[in-house]
């Protein structure tokens, strides 16, 4: 009888398990996280497929404009620098006719908007927590280095290989592959993406992607937890 009883409450747990994370991957909610000064950051994991798609009702920017920062020294080698124009051209790319109707449906009608980069040749190197990103990027808009955001402007920085992106407690690498966020800079509210770096190049360009798409499917920060 007992173990007849444990094999129920078992059954129940997996149960109540699967029930959970389907209703999570029906709901197409980003996991938020906390960030340095206790805000949120909305993470992309590796493997993760698209979040936020098919999800009507939602807030989307429907146009987006990439502006691409290439932050740290080793984006001045050749081998980083030959990546460049692929990773700030990220939606025009886009052939998969799934994927391309399902942004469609989801409220991104524009994948050609016009992109802009800049390479950041600042020598940093080390963990480069969220904070300091939004402070690198406040800086860069004030000293006039990068033009104000747009509402449909969303900032892709890409890290170069001696950076290792933090998120209060969590590291690039081990808890996530990408993230995006956005904070308030002169009057506007700014979106932001960061991507760490990524050795295997097509896999780099699949992170960069879904994350700048997370980033214009969800601006006003709707969270999962």
């Amino acid at each position: 009888m007992k173990i007849t009883l444990i094999l129920l409450a078992v059954m129940a747990l997996a149960a109540g398990t699967q029930a959970q994370s389907r209703s999570r991957e029906a709901s197409n909610e980003q996991q938020s996280v906390a960030n340095d000064d206790r805000g949120r950051a909305f993470i992309i994991e590796r493997d993760a497929p698209l979040s936020g798609l098919n999800n009507p009702g939602r807030a989307v920017i429907s146009e987006p404009q990439q502006y691409s920062i290439f932050l740290g020294s080793g984006w001045a080698t050749p081998a980083l620098r030959a990546r460049e124009a692929e990773l700030g051209n990220l939606l025009v790319n886009v052939r998969d006719h799934t994927t391309l109707k399902a942004l469609n449906d989801s409220g991104v009608k524009n994948l050609y908007g016009p992109t802009s980069s800049r390479e950041q040749f600042d020598h940093l190197a080390g963990n480069i927590s969220d904070l300091e990103i939004q402070n690198i990027l406040g800086a860069m808009i004030k000293e006039g280095s990068l033009p104000q955001s747009g509402a449909n402007t969303i900032y892709v920085v890409f890290l170069d290989p001696e950076m290792r992106s933090t998120l209060g407690s969590m590291f690039a690498g081990k808890h996530y592959a990408a993230y995006h966020n956005f904070f308030n800079a002169g009057g506007m509210k700014l979106h932001y993406v960061v991507v760490p770096y990524e050795a295997d190049r097509t896999t780099a360009t699949q992170i960069a992607f879904r994350a700048l798409v997370a980033a214009a499917l969800n601006p006003t920060g709707a969270t999962s937890n």
